[in-house]
């Protein structure tokens, strides 16, 4: 008897006995599909998080802004310095390993104008020349805000994608005026549209879609349209994995330097903080997850090994004839052997298909019970298949060992003499 006779007799014997062969794979498939469904779920949050940073810039950037007050023992103590463009500028200029700052101005819910009466609510956004390559935004047509606009305040502006269609439909809105009221008390200010941004959609951390919103010159937004002087945030883009900590203290520096030694106004963002947070539950997740899975596969793998030698037990007069006619342990071995293998692989295999609609179906719900993003990604990677796979074949062997050597020990006298 050949070794490869003796594999093809095992897969037979599970093809003979499909019901008792689906119950034992039904276990297996379900231990492993729960765990990958997880995974490509768990992995499909972590990538909206990080599109979502990559919306508004990317990782290597610090955010400072204003803090505009603190409480203490119940009272409300009121900070009144401020954050200026001068600031912005000497970091730049002062701070290593930095490619740009940007200041910027945000108010929420202006009211834009169109010349035929068109209204709209979005974000508008006081910002200079480098603010489109910062946020990795793309002009569909027109221009961005130049450096001539902010140094000398024109009244120009730049256009989300859904503003530029609320107010002027499918028409092309370059060259042609809105109104922008800062309050509904403050005069209203003419702005000439000079650019419209392409489609950019909406940050998971955001109520608002980003291509609702309206960027004046920063220097336009202080003078003409607010009349504020200072700066709410500067966002400083770093080189590729700087210290941000360095970043924070030399910026941090600069601002003492040019406010009386005083930073307390001052508090900063890094933005792999979501990151980091999301990482650290998946972690936590996957513990928990990988036990109790662990815990089922077990269980199913002693299943398998009780098929197994309820196997060896209905084919010992099998086993003696081989036996008898010259098969050698290691063909009786691999007979049995095959058998476990065989039912932990195709769970395994059906487990991974059985993850992957699974993790699309709850992709699915997720997205019509809390409808934070458009789509959510499911991410399965391929190490996590091939995980699935090893551990399948790794559960066949360690179960179908001490069966197959219980039925290669057999004599072939001991085994013809058996009554099944």
């Amino acid at each position: 008897m050949k070794l490869r006779d003796a594999i093809a007799a095992g897969i037979a014997h599970l093809t003979q006995n499909r019901l008792r062969a689906g119950l034992s794979i039904l276990g297996i498939f379900i231990g492993i599909a729960s765990v990958l469904c997880m995974m490509a779920i768990g992995d499909g949050a972590k990538k909206i998080i990080s599109d979502g940073i990559e919306t508004l810039g990317g990782v290597d950037q610090v955010q400072l802004r204003n803090n505009y007050g603190y409480y203490r023992r119940g009272r409300w103590h009121r900070i009144t310095e401020r954050l200026k463009l001068e600031d912005a500028l000497a970091i730049e200029a002062e701070v290593p390993n930095i490619r740009y700052v940007l200041p910027k101005n945000e108010s929420y819910r202006i009211l834009i104008t169109s010349r035929d009466g068109r209204q709209a609510r979005p974000v508008l956004e006081g910002v200079t020349a480098d603010y489109a390559r910062g946020m990795h935004w793309s002009l569909q047509e027109g221009r961005f805000i130049s450096e001539s606009d902010v140094t000398q305040a024109l009244q120009v502006c730049v256009l989300g994608n859904n503003v530029a269609t609320e107010l002027f439909g499918e028409t092309s809105p370059i060259g042609k005026e809105v109104k922008i009221k800062y309050r509904y008390w403050y005069a209203s200010t003419r702005a000439r549209v000079v650019g419209v941004m392409a489609v950019k959609g909406r940050g998971v951390n955001f109520t608002w879609s980003l291509d609702d919103v309206v960027c004046v010159p920063l220097t336009t937004h202080q003078q003409r349209i607010s009349g504020y002087d200072y700066i709410e945030r500067i966002t400083i883009f770093t080189e590729k994995d700087v210290d941000k900590a360095a970043v924070i203290a030399s910026a941090r520096a600069v601002v003492r330097k040019k406010h009386r030694n005083k930073d307390d106004f001052v508090l900063h963002w890094v933005p792999t903080g979501g990151v980091k947070r999301l990482e650290h539950i998946q972690r936590v997740i996957k513990i928990a997850l990988g036990s109790i899975a662990g815990f089922s596969l077990f269980v199913s793998g002693i299943g398998i090994m009780n098929i197994c030698l309820v196997s060896v037990g209905e084919k010992t007069r099998e086993i003696g004839l081989r036996k008898s006619v010259g098969a050698k342990r290691i063909h009786v071995f691999w007979q049995f052997l095959t058998e476990a293998v065989c039912l932990c692989f195709c769970g395994g295999i059906l487990g991974i298909a059985g993850g992957w609609v699974a993790a699309h179906g709850m992709a699915r719900l997720a997205v019509r019970i809390v409808p934070i993003v458009p789509e959510w990604p499911v991410v399965l990677s391929l190490h996590w298949v091939l995980i699935a796979i090893v551990f399948s074949l790794f559960m066949g062997v360690s179960f179908g060992v001490y069966p197959a050597m219980q039925a290669s020990r057999l004599t072939p006298i001991d085994a013809l003499r058996t009554e099944n």
